[in-house]
């Protein structure tokens, strides 16, 4: 009977050390699935190693003003809405050079035609949206640097916009 009863013990200590060891792998495993899913999905920098990619600080250029409100009808179905948009262009250089300036000056119709060429494509729906008024920026840019150099403007700034 004695030697029943130390089975019996050595079967249920067999048991309880099999059970605490699964039990403590699924913790393990548990941990690091929640590690994994923070990581990459709440933290998408990255925890561990600590390391983030920044983007290079640039010194703002030089703003440029073409000259006040840009008034134009959309493109969108009728012909009956319409769009009234103050913009700033940032110039492609660190300190103003007013030979620059003067030659933009000089050239300002045209920028303003490229800008007005660039508005009137759009419908409203461009402009109702954050990614919508980027692409819009985008397209402004390119048509600006197609026509008076690959790299003169660099970035282009709605100040105000009003469409109906």
């Amino acid at each position: 009977m004695a030697e029943n009863e130390k089975n019996e013990e050595k079967k249920k200590s067999s048991i309880n050390i099999k059970f605490i060891v699964i039990a403590l792998a699924m913790m393990v495993i548990t941990a690091l699935i929640s590690i994994a899913a923070f990581t990459f999905f709440v933290a998408p920098n990255g925890l561990i190693g600590g390391t983030t990619i920044q983007e290079p600080v640039r010194a703002p250029g030089v703003l440029y003003d073409p000259g006040g409100e840009f008034k134009t009808n959309l493109a969108d179905p009728g012909g009956r809405r319409y769009l009234l948009a103050q913009i700033s262009l940032e110039l492609n250089m660190q300190k103003r050079d007013e030979k620059v300036i003067a030659e933009l000056d000089e050239q300002l119709p045209i920028v303003r035609d490229r800008v007005l060429a660039v508005l009137s494509a759009k419908t409203i729906d461009d402009f109702q949206s954050h990614e919508g008024r980027e692409r819009v920026k985008r397209e402004i840019l390119i048509a600006l640097n197609k026509q008076f150099g690959a790299d003169k403007f660099r970035n282009v700034y709605f100040i105000d916009i009003v469409y109906q």
